[in-house]
C-alpha cells in the first residue's frame, strides 16, 4: 500500500503536507477485532481532523488572512508584501537613482558649488521628495520576524511601525531636511560674519545618511538578480572603493572652504599660484579643475604612498 497525501494551501501559497501510512492501518485491523478496528479508525480521524485544524492556525497567525471577510482595519489589508509587489520593486529602482544622486552631486555641492536659486536646486528637491515618499512607505513596509517555524512577514501593522520608529525612522527624518533651502535662506551678511553659513553648508553633508538605505535595498535586490555571490560582491568592492575615492576627494576640497582665504593660514591651494601665474582660469576659481586636482591627490594617497607635491599646510587639511 502506498502512502495517501492530504493538501491545505495557507494565505502565502505554502503547502502543507499531512501524510497517513495505510499500511499501518491494515496491520492494526489484522491484530484487532472488529470493534477495536472500527474504533481505532475513528481516532485516527479525529487525530487527523485535529492536526489539520492546529496547522491551519499555525498558518493564520503566522501569515494572516489574506482573501474573504476580514475583520482587521482598511489600513492593515493595504501592506506592502516585498516579496510580491512589483510597484516595490519600480521603487526601488527610483529610490537608488536618487541613492546614486546623493552619493555623487551632493558632496560636490557642499565642497565646491555655493547654493542658488537654480534648476539643481529644483532637483535638490525633487530628490527630497523621493527619500520623503519612500519615509511614508517605510510605514507599509511588511518585513521578516523570527518565529518558532522560522520566518515569516510580519503582517501588523501597529508593530510594522513600532519597528520602524525605533530602528531607522530618526535616521531617515534627517536625512529629508531641505538643508538646501535653509541655506539659501540664511546668506545674510550678519549670518556671514558669524560663520553660521559654513555650520549650514557642512549640514547638507547629512544627506548622505541616505546611504544607509542601501544596505536595504541590497538585500531585497539580491533575492532578485540572477548573480553569483563572489561577482556581486567583486562589483560591490570595486563601486565601494570609487565612492569612497570621490567622496574622499569632495573632503579635501571642503578644506579650502572651512578655512577661508581671509584668515591669512597658508592652504594646500596656495602652491598652485606660481604655477598658474598666466592661467585665465585658476584652480581654485574652477570646480572642475579642483575636482581633478582632488581626486589626484586622494587617489595616490590610496593606493600609494604619494608624490609630495600636494600635502597639508595647516591643521584642518591635517586632520
Amino acid at each position: 500500500s502506498g502512502n495517501r497525501h492530504r493538501s491545505v494551501f495557507g494565505a502565502n501559497g505554502m503547502r502543507v503536507s499531512l501524510e497517513s501510512n495505510q499500511a499501518e492501518t491494515v496491520q492494526t485491523s489484522l491484530t484487532l477485532g472488529p470493534r477495536e478496528t472500527s474504533r481505532t479508525k475513528v481516532l485516527v480521524q479525529e487525530f487527523r481532523a485535529k492536526r489539520l485544524s492546529m496547522v491551519v492556525q499555525m498558518m493564520k497567525l503566522s501569515v494572516g488572512k489574506s482573501g474573504g471577510k476580514s475583520n482587521r482595519p482598511w489600513i492593515q489589508r493595504h501592506l506592502i508584501n516585498p516579496e510580491h509587489s512589483r510597484c516595490l520593486e519600480t521603487w526601488d529602482m527610483i529610490t537608488l537613482w536618487g541613492l546614486a544622486f546623493v552619493a555623487i552631486v551632493t558632496p560636490v555641492q557642499v565642497s565646491m558649488i555655493e547654493p542658488k536659486f537654480d534648476w539643481m536646486l529644483g532637483v535638490n528637491c525633487f530628490v527630497d521628495s523621493i527619500f520623503f515618499v519612500d519615509l511614508i512607505l517605510q510605514f507599509f513596509l511588511m518585513f521578516p520576524k523570527r518565529t518558532d517555524y522560522g520566518y515569516a512577514l510580519e503582517s501588523d501593522h501597529k508593530k510594522i511601525v513600532r519597528a520602524y520608529v525605533k530602528s531607522w525612522f530618526i535616521i531617515d527624518l534627517m536625512s529629508i531636511v531641505p538643508f538646501d533651502l535653509v541655506g539659501l535662506l540664511s546668506r545674510s551678511d550678519g549670518l556671514q560674519q558669524m560663520k553660521v553659513v559654513k555650520v549650514i553648508r557642512l549640514m547638507r553633508l547629512l544627506k548622505l545618511v541616505r546611504m544607509l538605505k542601501a544596505s536595504r535595498l541590497f538585500r531585497r535586490f539580491e533575492v532578485r538578480m540572477s548573480i553569483t555571490y563572489g561577482t556581486f560582491a567583486l562589483l560591490k568592492f570595486f563601486m565601494i572603493l570609487v565612492l569612497i575615492t570621490h567622496w574622499l576627494a569632495n573632503l579635501w576640497a571642503l578644506t579650502l572652504v572651512l578655512v577661508d582665504e581671509s584668515d591669512n593660514i597658508p592652504r594646500w591651494i596656495d602652491g598652485f599660484a606660481d604655477l598658474e601665474k598666466n592661467v585665465s582660469v585658476k584652480t581654485k576659481d574652477s570646480p572642475w579643475k579642483l575636482y581633478v586636482v582632488c581626486l589626484y591627490f586622494t587617489s595616490y594617497t590610496i593606493t600609494s604612498v604619494g608624490y609630495g607635491d600636494i600635502g597639508p599646510q595647516n591643521i584642518v587639511e591635517t586632520i
